[in-house]
């Protein structure tokens, strides 16, 4: 869709510049939130073994509403601790059909100008080839061939926790 333009917001938000992995997820609650979770990639590695300690026996990921109270804190408290940046793209009266590309497209356009690296986005197959189209069109309309970007499962990226605990 060249020439697209996105609406504008109240403040736009801004991956911070050597935020070179970000990982998305997303939340329909109240209104489309697409939350990303920026860091440099080599503090990666340590911020995943962080928040892979939290793990309980046999539990392959966290879902953070799914979570205690008591529990919830104890890991918002090892999140605010990590060197991660969080940015929260907001679509509201919208349709989920309207708001996910709205909010990912912007959110990739903002990827592609802050030079990030990695992409990263929660799995889900019902748009996964939607996604891929935007945001191929964004790295294509910000000259950039650097940016790789993947679909993933929840448990595959740790870091998809910060991004679900906000979302």
């Amino acid at each position: 869709m060249p020439g697209r333009t996105w609406p504008k917001l109240a403040q736009i938000p801004r991956l911070p510049v050597l935020a070179r992995r970000v990982n998305v997820d997303e939340s329909k609650a109240r209104g489309y939130d697409v939350v990303s979770t920026a860091t440099a990639i080599g503090d990666a590695p340590a911020s995943e073994q962080a928040l892979r300690s939290l793990l309980k026996p046999g539990q392959r990921r966290i879902h953070f509403k799914r979570e205690s109270d008591s529990r919830r804190r104890q890991i918002l408290s090892r999140m605010r601790a990590l060197d991660i940046r969080v940015s929260v793209w907001v679509v509201k009266h919208r349709s989920d059909k309207d708001a996910r590309p709205l909010s990912l497209g912007a959110l990739a356009e903002e990827a592609v100008r802050a030079g990030v690296v990695h992409l990263i986005i929660e799995r889900d197959e019902s748009v996964e080839r939607a996604d891929r189209r935007l945001i191929a069109e964004a790295i294509r309309r910000g000259g950039s061939s650097d940016m790789q970007y993947r679909h993933v499962a929840p448990h595959e990226h740790p870091l998809l926790r910060a991004s679900d605990a906000v979302a």
